[in-house]
């Protein structure tokens, strides 16, 4: 199994750079939130998660032939539910 392998280093801010390579192998966009986890031999976990535009395409497969009043939040009301959500944690 082949590896991407880069290095990095923390600002005094504590922030760190992705290499552009990884970032496009993961469909990492500016600006998008990530989650970090430390797993069980103390190695960072980063997940990219799923972006909104693939969440709605999903979304609309999954739910067809629910009648929209049973839908619940779309588009840009589930955007800022899930913006609100994030920065009140």
């Amino acid at each position: 199994m082949y590896y991407m392998k880069y290095g990095t280093t923390v600002t005094s801010k504590g922030t760190i750079t992705i290499a552009a390579p990884l970032r496009k192998a993961l469909g990492i966009k500016s600006g998008q939130k990530l989650a970090l986890s430390l797993n069980e031999d103390n190695k960072i976990v980063l997940d990219a998660g799923t972006n909104m535009s693939d969440f709605e395409l999903l979304r609309a497969r999954v739910t067809k032939n629910i009648p929209d009043h049973l839908k619940g939040l779309a588009g840009e009301s589930l955007r800022r539910a899930a913006a609100d959500a994030w920065t009140s944690e």
